[in-house]
């Protein structure tokens, strides 16, 4: 097989794999802009008149702006809350060594899988007694912690990969302490792992419907998934309002992927040879 048929059956391989993910995000795109008789008359073909008046009724009636402000509060603090606990939990655990030490490791990262369910209702309770409940910088914090274990993993295989004993017992002998070797060594080393986590806990938490579902039940701070859900009822079942909705909550974690490629890539690859 010759170098240029390897490539195009790689591409079309490739394309294949693509077209479960493709096709149903052009139904929601085309559904969302397509009138209610162009649908009712042929919903699996391809559209033949066009209207943004899906996209404002959804807008309107779900707030969707005010969802989307919600969205990206609780985004903002779950990264922040995951991206830096990893980061001093991952550098602790690069520069310290033993059976415990690994056991008390893979004990936290055990943490992701537990279900969701097993804890949320506790700490709901919890939060409820204290007059914390419906609040969006709490339901981040919530999220932060429960992509932490996952975080945690990735950091410190990034460090082991990058983070050499050469390096650490360098910065030793040179007089820093593990506070400078952390803020001067292995912070700029893990930023593009750092990047990929935030990337990833970005979607996560974006994405979210059960931890917000039970924690914000005030309407006014819906989030957008939830201003998404809550358009379906069984008194108005709006299939192009619906689509539009959820266009609207697919664009910023497409967007979020789109400009962190590179930091994914890098952030799984281990620096890309660093």
């Amino acid at each position: 097989m010759t170098l240029r048929v390897e490539r195009w059956l790689k591409t079309g391989i490739a394309a294949l794999i693509t077209i479960p993910f493709v096709v149903p995000f052009l139904m929601l795109l085309s559904t969302s802009f397509r009138t209610f008789k162009d649908y009712i008359d042929n919903p699996g073909g391809l559209p033949g008149a066009f209207t943004l008046n899906n996209l404002t009724a959804a807008w309107t009636g779900g707030n969707l702006g005010g969802a989307l402000i919600s969205s990206f509060i609780t985004c903002v603090v779950a990264c922040v809350v995951a991206g830096l606990a990893a980061l001093g939990g991952a550098y602790w655990f690069r520069i310290h060594q033993g059976r415990i030490v690994a056991a008390l490791r893979w004990t936290l990262v055990a943490g992701w899988a537990i279900p969701t369910v097993a804890w949320l209702i506790p700490v709901f309770v919890i939060l409820t007694e204290v007059g914390f409940s419906n609040s969006r910088v709490v339901t981040g914090v919530v999220d932060g912690v429960s992509s932490l274990p996952f975080a945690l993993y990735l950091l410190h295989t990034f460090f082991r990969q990058v983070l050499s004993t050469d390096i650490l017992e360098a910065a030793t002998l040179d007089g820093a302490t593990v506070l400078r070797t952390f803020g001067q060594i292995a912070v700029p080393l893990a930023r593009p792992a750092l990047a990929a986590v935030t990337a990833l806990v970005f979607v996560w938490t974006f994405g979210d419907l059960l931890v917000a579902a039970t924690l914000l039940q005030d309407p006014s701070v819906n989030t957008l998934t939830l201003a998404t859900a809550s358009l379906a009822t069984r008194e108005n079942l709006n299939l192009q309002e619906q689509a539009a909705a959820g266009l609207v909550a697919l664009l910023p974690t497409l967007l979020v992927f789109v400009f962190a490629q590179r930091a994914l890539q890098l952030g799984f690859g281990g620096g890309g040879g660093k």
